[in-house]
């Protein structure tokens, strides 16, 4: 969407077809992504919800918008709050925070028994020379790949995501570190000891926030220390030297996660389908009411909530404008 010549918002979609379905929308990177939402300028998210209503309205064949993973200052919140037709809403699993502050004191709101573990692993750390050092951008895509070299070896005999297996999903973490770190925006921390890498995290820089997004670690380096307490403070030491108000831990409410947050940003999913067509069911609908008439009101719950089913997401609310 522009003006003019400036560009002011993109709405980033894909078509998918379910089941005979005229076809449902939803953003790219549905899925694995943690957070998604529209890309807007600041200062034009109204004129840009508006554009993109209209945009839906006049775009054929789709039958169904499904929004996934909007934080509650996604803008696509602006879309579905002036859509004029049906919209379910549900809550998907939130994203733990740590309110940044100096690391001494954090560990001070955190349980006794954290507080020591924690503790007793950067001593230990220190003891043995342990290094974090950041990937410089001409070594950021070989720090990448043993990223994922490590991040196999610390899932080995568990249910890993099966996407983190694939080559598609290395070469993506490859590219998006080489992006990344040239442009400042994120990048891989490694920790070195006896000139080896036994553990790394790849961290992203938002305006506000530094977000954990991938980490691993050699096994031998489980049994000595406590990994995630050395992740969670080299996490709040970076956010701390960039000014940044929190670290973001993203999506799951995982118990190893929520020792160390202050709060949980809730995500939600929102559901949007076109309005409503005046009329009623005809014969074969009246014996088989998930086929009513396309946009009727029965039949878009009906649908909706086998949809959310194969999901394995919770029941819908249908809300109406």
């Amino acid at each position: 969407m522009r003006d003019g010549a400036l560009l002011v918002g993109l709405v980033p979609l894909m078509l998918e077809r379910w089941w005979g379905f005229p076809g449902w929308l939803s953003f790219i990177g549905t899925g694995l992504t943690d957070y998604l939402d529209i890309l807007v300028r600041r200062g034009w998210e109204a004129q840009v919800a508006k554009a993109g209503i209209g945009a839906l309205k006049r775009m054929q064949p789709w039958k169904m918008l499904d929004l996934q993973g909007l934080s509650p200052e996604a803008a696509a919140l602006c879309i579905s709050r002036k859509w004029p037709g049906p919209r379910t809403y549900t809550r998907q699993l939130g994203c733990p925070v740590i309110d940044v502050k100096p690391w001494d004191e954090l560990l001070m709101s955190v349980s006794t028994r954290l507080r020591k573990n924690a503790r007793r692993s950067l001593r230990r750390a220190e003891e043995d020379g342990l290094r974090c050092v950041l990937a410089k951008p001409e070594e950021a895509a070989k720090a990448a790949r043993r990223l994922i070299t490590l991040q196999r070896e610390m899932w080995w005999g568990r249910d890993i995501d099966q996407e983190h297996l694939t080559e598609r999903f290395e070469s993506h973490l490859v590219a998006a570190a080489m992006r990344l770190t040239a442009c400042e925006a994120g990048g891989i921390y490694e920790f070195w000891r006896d000139g080896k890498v036994i553990a790394s995290h790849f961290l992203l820089f938002g305006r506000d926030f530094v977000a954990d997004y991938l980490v691993g670690v050699k096994q031998e380096a489980l049994q000595r220390y406590q990994m995630y307490s050395l992740y969670m403070w080299n996490s709040v030491i970076i956010a701390h030297s960039r000014g940044s108000a929190r670290v973001d831990l993203l999506q799951g409410e995982e118990p190893y996660k929520l020792r160390w947050a202050s709060q949980v940003i809730p995500n939600s999913r929102v559901i949007l389908t076109r309005k409503p067509t005046v009329g009623g069911p005809n014969r074969s609908s009246v014996r088989r009411p998930d086929r009513l008439v396309d946009g009727s009101y029965v039949g878009f719950k009906l649908r909706g909530r086998r949809y959310e089913a194969v999901e394995g997401g919770p029941r819908i609310r249908v809300s109406w404008r």
